[in-house]
């Protein structure tokens, strides 16, 4: 059993770095607690000899960049080299649900070759090209709306409280229709 204990940083900042990763593992849906605490303690290992070196670093940051270094490297063993290795190989893993295949076998050297035969069947590409138009702008004909105000207008000369009335009653009846048509 290996024993972690960093020469510099705090135990509380080296808590915080370990719980950061167990999170980051949990959402990747690695669950298996003792292969989570193998990858975890070796990604401190290697956060810890960095932070020797540079003191002034945070060891939850160390960690973080340890681990998104060591799965990339880990994905392009698996996938080989491809522009954006770490997005590819996080998508292929959960594409092929290998945290419920095959739990033991994220960051792992050993060999699962069904599991190594379904990450590189899980081709990852980019949609189509975009394609570019061009939208031009046309005025807003707001003539519907204008008309029954207008009438109402033309309606109530002799009764102003009639034009605030319909005014009202309109209003409402296009933020209703609006709202509807939104949801």
């Amino acid at each position: 059993m290996t024993i972690f204990s960093p020469s510099t940083g705090s135990e509380a900042d080296w808590n915080a770095a370990y719980y950061r990763l167990e999170d980051y593992l949990r959402a990747l849906r690695i669950v298996n607690k003792v292969h989570q605490s193998q990858i975890i303690l070796r990604l401190l290992q290697l956060a810890a000899a960095r932070h020797a070196r540079d003191p002034a670093q945070n060891p939850t940051v160390l960690a973080m960049q340890e681990a998104r270094a060591t799965m990339d490297q880990w994905f392009e063993t698996l996938l080989g080299p491809r522009e954006r290795i770490g997005v590819v190989g996080l998508i292929s893993l959960l594409v092929v649900d290998a945290p419920v295949k095959w739990p033991a076998a994220f960051l792992s050297d050993a060999d699962f070759p069904e599991f190594r035969r379904a990450m590189r069947e899980s081709d990852v590409r980019a949609g189509p090209d975009l394609q570019v138009s061009s939208m031009v702008p046309r005025p807003i004909d707001v003539t519907p709306l204008l008309d029954p105000i207008q009438r109402v207008g033309a309606l109530g000369k002799d009764r102003p409280g009639l034009n605030v009335a319909a005014a009202v009653i309109i209003f409402t009846a296009f933020s209703v229709s609006l709202l509807w048509f939104i949801f």
